[in-house]
């Protein structure tokens, strides 16, 4: 998960994934508040869960793109989780 994650990242920035320093602000990635969103977007997409309002609450606890990551896949597998079980029938 983490590694599409980062491919989403790394082509909305048009950077190579290896560039994505985990200890890199989003400052230093250049990525504004729009930016932000745009990316939240893209992942909700790829993975079909909600995390925008989620992100945007947390927002103080984001100081780098590591928490970028860990939180997106916290919510990830917290909503995955909370989705009800599909039974053929």
């Amino acid at each position: 998960m983490k590694s599409e994650i980062i491919a989403i990242i790394s082509d909305f920035l048009d950077v190579a994934p290896e560039q994505l320093d985990e200890y890199k602000t989003l400052e230093d990635l250049n990525i504004d508040s729009l930016d932000f969103v745009e990316i939240m977007f893209e992942i909700e997409e790829k993975f079909n869960v909600s995390i925008i309002s989620e992100m945007q609450r947390r927002r103080d606890q984001i100081h780098n793109l590591g928490d970028v990551l860990r939180l997106i896949q916290e919510l990830i597998v917290k909503q995955k989780e909370a989705e009800p079980v599909k039974t053929n029938g």
